[in-house]
């Protein structure tokens, strides 16, 4: 029972450190080729053509 406990007060203290992490983590802002990157479309890759290649990599 007591290393159940334990278990628990730890997952407790773990979680709540976690939230406190992540509340006091601001965002920076995106470098330049971040931003090139999420806008440019030349680089985007439609989910069909994802499957396709998985599939034809998979079959080989």
């Amino acid at each position: 029972m007591e290393i159940r406990e334990l278990k628990e007060r730890l997952a407790r203290v773990e979680s709540l450190l976690r939230l406190l992490l992540e509340r006091d983590v601001q965002e920076d802002e995106p470098l330049p080729d971040e931003v090139e990157a999420i806008e440019s479309k030349e680089e985007l890759v439609e989910l069909e053509e994802i499957k396709e290649r998985l599939c034809t990599k998979s079959n080989r």
